[in-house]
C-alpha cells in the first residue's frame, strides 16, 4: 500500500536540501528538519516524493540516523523533529549502556513515587523497557513507527520512570563534551520536563498536528 501524500507549501526538494550548510539560512534549516523527520516516517508530499523518501530511508538505515538527527536538534518541542529529536536523545542513551538504563528503569518501578505524575490518578499502563526500546530504535533505524503517538506517550512514561530510581537527582550526562549533552538531558529533572514535551507531542499527533 502506497504511503499517504501530504501537500506543504514551499518545501524543499531532497536536492535543494542537499545544498544547505549549517545554519546559513534559518528558515531553509528548518524546512530540511521537518523534511528529514517525515521522511523518517516515510511521508511524501508534493515537493518531496516518494523516491526521495526511500532514498533517504535507505541511507539512514546504512549509514545511521546521525546524518539527520542534527537537524532536528534545534526545533521547537511541539514540532516532529524536536519530538523525534528528543526520542533520539533516549534511544542513544539506551543504546549506549542498555544495562544501566534497564536497573534504572526497575528502580524507577520500585520507587514509592512516579516522578512528575499525580498520585491521586492511575498510572498508564506501562510498557517493557525492552519492548518499548526496540521499538524506538526501529523508528531511529528507519525501520517506520506503527503507532507514533502511542511510541511518544510510552516515551514520556518511561522517562518519568527513569527519574524516579535511585539515582534520581543525579546527573547522567556529565560533560558538556559528550555528544549526547543536552538541556533535555543533563539531569533527572530534564527527564521529566521532556517528557512533559513528550505528552504534548503525542497529543498533537493524535490531533494530526504534529506532521
Amino acid at each position: 500500500m502506497s504511503q499517504p501524500r501530504f501537500h506543504r507549501p514551499a518545501m524543499l526538494s531532497f536536492e535543494d536540501a542537499e545544498k544547505i550548510e549549517g545554519d546559513s539560512d534559518p528558515a531553509a534549516a528548518a524546512l530540511v528538519a521537518m523534511t528529514s523527520a517525515r521522511a523518517l516516517l516515510g511521508l511524501a508530499d508534493d515537493e518531496f516524493g516518494d523516491n526521495a523518501v526511500q532514498k533517504l530511508v535507505v541511507a539512514i538505515q546504512e549509514e545511521g540516523v546521525d546524518i539527520v538527527s542534527d537537524l532536528w536538534e534545534r526545533s521547537p518541542a511541539f514540532t516532529l523533529p524536536g519530538a523525534l529529536w528528543r526520542l533520539y536523545l533516549l534511544n542513544e542513551w539506551y543504546q549506549r549502556d542498555s544495562i544501566k538504563v534497564h536497573e534504572r528503569f526497575v528502580e524507577g518501578l520500585n520507587a514509592p513515587f512516579t516522578a512528575g505524575m499525580d498520585d491521586a490518578k492511575p498510572r498508564p499502563e506501562t510498557p517493557d523497557d525492552a519492548e518499548f526500546f526496540e521499538r524506538l530504535n526501529e523508528l531511529m533505524t528507519g525501520a517506520g513507527c506503527a503507532d507514533l503517538s502511542k511510541l511518544l506517550r510510552d516515551a514520556a512514561l518511561v522517562m518519568r520512570i527513569l527519574a524516579s530510581g535511585a539515582t534520581f537527582g543525579t546527573t547522567w550526562i556529565r560533560t558538556d563534551k559528550d555528544r549526547l549533552a543536552n538541556m533535555v538531558t543533563r539531569r533527572a529533572r530534564a527527564l521529566i520536563e521532556t517528557a512533559k514535551e513528550l505528552d504534548e507531542a503525542a497529543i498533537r499527533s493524535e490531533n494530526g498536528r504534529l506532521i
